[in-house]
């Protein structure tokens, strides 16, 4: 997997994806996580998202942008923010009907 520099509003990490696409989703995915508690994979446990008093969270601005060179580079991709979280979505939707589907045939 590639490394990826991707960074919106407030919210800059370093990100290991496939793709810049991908890397831009995973940025969805943890901005929502500050907020919003996630079961693991077998569906039994919530992740602890709690956040201190100290720490802000991360904001996420109206674009991404993602670049293998660095923060900050003028030559990074861009994408929407609501693009990224679009395809966050069918994603996450198509898991879930994946998953439902399994339990069925089970």
């Amino acid at each position: 997997m590639a490394k990826f520099y991707v960074q919106s509003g407030s919210f800059r990490r370093v990100i290991e994806a496939e793709t810049n696409r991908n890397a831009a989703m995973w940025a969805v995915q943890k901005a929502i996580e500050q907020v919003v508690p996630f079961a693991d994979t077998h569906g039994d446990s919530i992740e602890s998202t709690e956040q201190s008093p100290e720490t802000p969270y991360a904001v996420l601005s109206g674009k991404v942008t993602i670049s293998d060179q660095g923060f900050d580079r003028d030559d990074a991709c861009e994408m929407s923010t609501l693009d990224a979280m679009t395809e966050w979505n069918h994603l996450v939707t198509t898991l879930n009907r994946l998953e439902k589907m399994h339990h069925r045939a089970a």
